[in-house]
């Protein structure tokens, strides 16, 4: 037979088997699925802007350098007097074009290595960014993220140059100047862009989709019967 305490034991037990419980504080599968969501969906919107964000940046800093280049190249010939023999004969800032801007120290380049006395010397600097010659943001990080990337593959993204040989003040079509157009000014400078591919050879176009201009559409004009 139960003695009172043991049925007094019994109720309290069955009282508090009857008393419903507090939620659990954790998460249901379901919220965890859409916390997931929510978070990969930021983590692509996140990833999508910072590659805006670079590629603006890298753009912008391609059209200084075209333009400081252009700048150097100008001082090179108010300086000179001309273009010289090895600046006549270039199209893009290759080793020999950085070699001439070095020497004359008309522009902050490391193509050849210095001596003691801070003169450059004939060797080339194989640690420089400007080993290949001076290329653009997008080649620069090209070769830094591949140390050994070929010199061919590095000079897709080399500067390009036209000079203005005949000294009219424009550099034409016949000084490699876009087809049908004269522009204003003693050089032209310009990046291939992300691609490395020159637009005005690939699209055809006066004014290129991602190549950055040393120039602006203002100094450009057609030529007679284009």
């Amino acid at each position: 037979m139960w003695h009172v305490n043991d049925m007094r034991k019994a109720a309290k037990a069955a009282r508090e088997l009857s008393v419903p419980r507090p939620p659990s504080p954790g998460f249901t599968l379901v919220e965890m699925l859409v916390v997931i969501g929510i978070l990969g969906l930021l983590a692509a919107a996140l990833v999508g802007s910072f590659s805006h964000i670079k590629m603006t940046a890298r753009q912008a800093q391609a059209q200084t350098l075209a333009s400081e280049t252009a700048t150097a190249l100008s001082l090179y010939l108010q300086q000179e007097r001309g273009w010289g023999d090895v600046l006549l004969t270039k199209e893009e800032m290759d080793k020999e074009a950085c070699g001439v801007l070095q020497e004359k120290r008309l522009f902050d380049l490391t193509t050849y290595k210095k001596d003691s006395s801070g003169n450059m010397t004939a060797e080339i600097n194989t640690e420089s960014l400007d080993r290949f010659g001076l290329l653009d943001p997008w080649g620069r990080a090209l070769l830094r993220a591949n140390p050994d990337l070929g010199e061919s593959e590095a000079a897709k993204h080399r500067l390009q140059i036209r000079l203005d040989t005949d000294f009219d003040g424009y550099v034409d079509a016949g000084e490699g100047a876009p087809e049908g157009l004269k522009i204003r000014g003693s050089v032209l400078v310009w990046s291939r862009g992300p691609d490395g591919k020159d637009d005005f050879e690939v699209k055809a176009s006066r004014y290129p989709q991602d190549d950055r201009l040393s120039w602006n559409h203002g100094q450009a004009r057609a030529e007679m019967g284009k």
